[in-house]
């Protein structure tokens, strides 16, 4: 039975698409009355449930265009219908299958099925309400903010109080008043700051009591569980990045005090510094087709791939076909302009796996939705942030599509290690500051001037953001480890054995454990620690060689490790990630 066929759906009526659901219950329907299951069947029945995901997530992907809550019914009978799940996990239970990645997945799926069950809804309800609570706060926070900034005459229509405030700072010429700002609107954030660290305080021991239940050591020990590295390793790469981020800190303030005078807290002064480092130089935007074209002709160098439009994508999202020897592997969808949905951040999903077993084959699709605003004029130009975010993403689909050992129940990046997700994306978006990528551009010589600035900024925001990298890896690091004692202690250990302090305070701190990412790992903050210094190692020999010189032979087994669980995490040298930047940083000079 082939799966794989793609076609837009139909996004006047929703008839065509009803079809599609409707016929995937009905085939369901028809898996369950056989009252029990074969490999063929479980494998089919996976993939059913991966492929009425993937039209959930494109119709959401399209909601400006199409209502259709109605067909949310199909979305409750596939995913919130406990009889359901009960008669699943019953008869996956009863299966064994002869195909070792088959039992594999079947094992997999049938804990999936047992803990989703089997889960505490009354410390689940009561984590969401307190994620809700700790956000309704820090919103307070960033309203009390925005009154204040409006009290000074400044305009907070169309924007928050941390784009506002910044541009508000870097515009005062008056070392002063800039820093007077700063701590008005630092001490606003922080009026609260005694019922937001009780509320995330509170998060903390639920997660705690959950892990002790189930037998757990503690909350990271059930997260370690996920990762292929030990927890020795992972308070290695915690401590190794604490260390180098106070150490980058420091050279950092000396910089910008050079620039400007010796202001008290440098780092607040940090986008007047970048204002004045611009003068009257314009900042380019970019065509994002060359964009595309460029990280595409990276995918055909290093892995061997071509890309093609599909042209029949439909109105909203881009669907690419990834081609390796002119045979399909799999598929990209971009989702790339605000339409004022709702969507915080770009993003990425492995939203269909790949299934080719038997007489079932299926092909993977990732989706890639981003929040791009389009020019006025109607061009399809970006920022640079938005070509680094797009390159991140396209990252992370290409390691989706290009996993090699699937599981029908876990879906793309899902599969791999917890500290091996960010590896791919991170040595991606690093072609921005490639030569080869600025020469494909076809620049005037000012925008080239204007391009080598962008660079350079977004060196110098890397470098200014690693203390809160590193502070909020360590702290989710320590107070799930612990059994005991909460946020304001964890950052009282972190200062006396690093001297964070100097350099951060802990206002900052709490708005990220409200954050799904570490509600759904907690602990794990570090994993993008340890991809930050992979991907430095791996892309900084490639700075000064050309993209038309490589071959993907010789990087037949560089990924291995993004493509295969099984494949052991490498160990690298933390310090890569300051040196990766501070090269880049120079490189940018040039």
């Amino acid at each position: 039975m082939q799966l794989d066929a793609i076609t837009s759906l139909d996004e006047s009526s929703l008839v065509a698409t009803e079809k599609i659901l409707d016929g995937a219950k009905s085939r369901l329907d028809a898996i369950l009355a056989e009252h029990r299951l074969t490999e063929e069947s479980f494998v089919e029945l996976a993939a059913i449930y991966d492929n009425v995901a993937y039209v959930f997530l494109y119709l959401e992907s399209n909601e400006q265009y199409v209502d259709y809550r109605w067909l949310l019914p199909y979305r409750d009978a596939f995913f919130k219908d406990q009889d359901l799940d009960r008669t699943l996990l019953a008869l996956c239970e009863s299966l064994r299958c002869a195909d070792p990645d088959i039992e594999e997945s079947r094992r997999a799926y049938v804990r999936h099925l047992t803990d989703k069950l089997a889960a505490d809804r009354t410390s689940a309800a009561e984590l969401a309400r307190l994620q809700d609570q700790a956000k309704d706060i820090v919103q307070a926070g960033r309203d009390d903010q925005l009154a204040f900034l409006t009290r000074l005459g400044v305009g907070a229509e169309g924007g928050t109080a941390d784009t506002i405030g910044y541009t508000l700072i870097s515009a005062t010429p008056d070392a002063a008043r800039r820093s007077k700002l700063s701590g008005a609107m630092s001490a606003l954030r922080d009026r609260r700051l005694g019922p937001l660290i009780d509320t995330v305080d509170r998060m903390i021991d639920i997660r705690r009591a959950t892990s002790r239940r189930q037998g757990a050591r503690s909350v990271l020990e059930q997260t370690m569980r996920r990762c292929a590295i030990s927890e020795e390793t992972a308070q290695h790469i915690v401590d190794a990045y604490v260390s180098g981020a106070v150490e980058d800190r420091a050279l950092l303030d000396a910089e910008i005090r050079e620039a400007i005078g010796d202001v008290a807290t440098p780092v607040d002064h940090f986008g007047h510094w970048v204002r004045t480092l611009q003068g009257d130089l314009k900042v380019p935007l970019f065509d994002l087709g060359a964009c595309l074209e460029f990280i595409e002709a990276v995918a055909a160098r290093v892995f061997g791939l071509s890309m093609r439009r599909l042209p029949d994508s439909g109105p909203g999202v881009w669907t690419v076909v990834v081609l390796r020897d002119d045979e399909a592997i799999g598929y990209i969808n971009f989702d790339l302009w605000d339409s004022g949905r709702n969507r915080t951040a770009n993003s990425t999903s492995g939203i269909r796996n790949r299934v080719d077993w038997g007489s079932i084959v299926q092909l993977p699709i990732a989706y890639i939705s981003c929040r791009f605003h389009r020019n006025p004029d109607g061009r399809e130009i970006i920022t640079f942030q938005n070509v680094h975010s797009l390159f991140h993403e396209v990252g992370h689909a290409l390691n989706h599509i290009l996993i090699r050992k699937r599981l029908p129940t876990l879906s793309g990046l899902d599969y791999l290690p917890l500290e091996r997700i960010e590896d791919l994306s991170m040595w991606t978006e690093k072609w921005v500051y490639h030569a080869d990528f600025v020469s494909h551009l076809d620049l005037s010589e000012e925008e080239r001037e204007g391009m080598r600035f962008c660079q350079r900024v977004k060196i110098l925001e890397y470098r200014r953001n690693h203390i809160d990298r590193a502070v909020t890896a360590a702290l989710d690091f320590e107070v799930h480890r612990a059994n005991s004692g909460g946020l304001r202690e964890a950052f009282e250990r972190l200062d006396d054995r690093f001297g964070v302090a100097r350099h951060c305070s802990l206002g900052e701190f709490p708005v990220y454990f409200a954050w799904p990412m570490i509600n759904a790992n907690p602990g794990a903050t570090f994993a993008y620690t340890r991809s930050a210094a992979e991907s430095a190692e791996s892309f900084a020999p490639l700075l000064s060689r050309r993209l038309a010189d490589l071959e993907p032979a010789e990087f037949a087994a560089s990924f291995d490790a993004c493509f295969d669980f099984d494949e052991p995490s490498s160990g690298p040298d933390i310090g890569s990630v300051f040196a990766f930047y501070n090269d880049a940083l120079w490189r940018s000079a040039e």
